[in-house]
Formats: structure tokens, sequence, C-alpha cells
């Protein structure tokens, strides 16, 4: 059995998941310290603590690679989910620690997808090479 047969998800990395978590803490402490002051500027924190932690509650289940037969979906956010078959699939390219994923879309335009090396889990980035290169077809 080959080792891209069993995973057909690529989570997130550690690193990417807790960003939010790290923001909204932050973002709780300075409100507590602005407890002191009487003034409405305590809910401005205390609002952008709220959005980080509903941001880092959503990554953490978040795949950032769903594969099927046909297709894949790239999702790295609450918004902007891709569909791209793979017969669209044209290449892909680590550059400065940048994936690019260049596909054509039905419009017959040449688009690239862009994601950050850190963003991925070390241990299942070099299955999601070997996926994309079983994939694309020269």
């Amino acid at each position: 059995m080959n080792k891209t047969d069993t995973i057909s998800e690529i989570e997130l990395s550690s690193t990417a998941k807790n960003k939010p978590l790290y923001f909204a803490l932050f973002m709780l402490a300075l409100s507590l310290i602005t407890l002191q002051a009487p003034s409405i500027e305590i809910v401005v924190p205390i609002a952008f603590c709220i959005l980080f932690f509903s941001l880092y509650v959503f990554n953490k289940n978040l795949k950032v690679f769903k594969f099927s037969e046909n297709h894949f979906v790239f999702q790295t956010g609450i918004i902007g989910k891709k569909e791209i078959a793979y017969s669209a699939l044209k290449s892909y390219a680590v550059e400065r620690k940048v994936m690019v994923i260049t596909y054509q879309n039905p419009n017959e335009k040449e688009k690239k997808l862009r994601l950050p090396v850190s963003q991925i889990k070390p241990t299942q980035f070099p299955v999601l090479e070997d996926i994309l290169k079983s994939k694309i077809r020269v």
C-alpha cells in the first residue's frame, strides 16, 4: 500500500493553529489592563479577543487539503474554499518557503495557489508532495 493512499486530508501545523490563540490571550491581557480606565476602550480588546478565539476554534479542526477521487479542496481559512480538479493541475513548486500550485480554471486562465510551507505539518509535507506529483499530468 502506498502512503498516499492512506491520507486524504492535510492539516495545519500546530504553530499555524495556535497563532489566533496567542493573539486572543494577548487581547485578553490588554483588556484586563484597560479595565482601570472607565471608558468604552475596553470593548475593543474584548471584541478582538472573541474574534481571535473564534478563529482558533475554527483552525483547530481545519484541513487545508482534502483529497477525493477526482478533485481536491483547498481551504486556508473560514472563507476562500477552492475545489480544483486533478485534470486542471499544471505544476507545483516550492519557492522561498512558499508552495505554489499552478492550475487552469474553467475559463482557461492559469491561476496559482500560494501557501507558506510552515502552515503544513512537517510530517505531512512529503505526503502532500507525493500526492501532487502523482496527480499532475505532464
